[in-house]
């Protein structure tokens, strides 16, 4: 009876760790709610809140920003929500390590830039009005106090460099938070250096 009841609360205690393990932020897909029905998005972390958007019940890459008493800080539309993350599944791929995408962006001056993993990066200025393409790698984590990923590419003739820090970020226009700060660096004889937020991506 014992070693039945200690088994049972060694399983227990290896979910509690592993569900508190998750990393944010992360992208999570909406769960358990019925189809006709929408998940709420509210001003605070609590059923108690007004609400301030929803989310459709079979919602995907939902980014999580950070967690906090079973919910989870989202974007939605020019603000940020919380939802409850009863109804939110994480996704194993939906970290900066393994997600596919990030969308990277700034302001004074604007800028995007599209990031796919392996692939491209895509850059948007007022400087240029065609898209900058750069063939990119894949993020490499920089061991440091703060967590930091870099990402490489060129375009032939000019490198560009993508640092993202797991840490909060603003956009200083509106009520949103991020959970990526981005400084990207590209070099030539009009090397530039443009600093913002980042977000992920499906």
């Amino acid at each position: 009876m014992f070693v039945r009841i200690l088994g049972a609360l060694i399983i227990f205690w290896a979910f509690a760790v592993s569900a508190s393990a998750q990393e944010t932020p992360a992208l999570y897909d909406v769960v358990g709610v019925r189809s006709d029905d929408v998940l709420n998005v509210r001003a605070g972390p609590g059923a108690r809140h007004p609400i301030v958007g929803t989310l459709a019940y079979n919602q995907t890459g939902v980014e999580v920003l950070r967690a906090e008493n079973g919910w989870g800080l989202i974007n939605i539309g020019e603000v940020t929500g919380w939802a409850s993350l009863r109804f939110l599944q994480f996704d194993e791929d939906g970290t900066i390590g393994n997600t596919p995408a990030l969308g990277c962006f700034g302001t004074e001056p604007f800028w995007g830039l599209e990031i796919r993993q392996g692939q491209t990066a895509d850059l948007r200025t007022p400087d240029s009005l065609d898209t900058e393409r750069f063939g990119v790698g894949l993020f490499q984590r920089a061991w440091g106090p703060l967590e930091k990923y870099v990402l490489r590419g060129t375009d032939g003739s000019r490198e560009i460099s993508v640092v993202v820090a797991r840490t909060y970020c603003d956009d200083g226009m509106s009520d949103r938070e991020y959970g990526f700060d981005a400084t990207v660096i590209m070099s030539g004889p009009e090397g530039r250096v443009l600093s913002g937020c980042c977000s992920l991506r499906q």
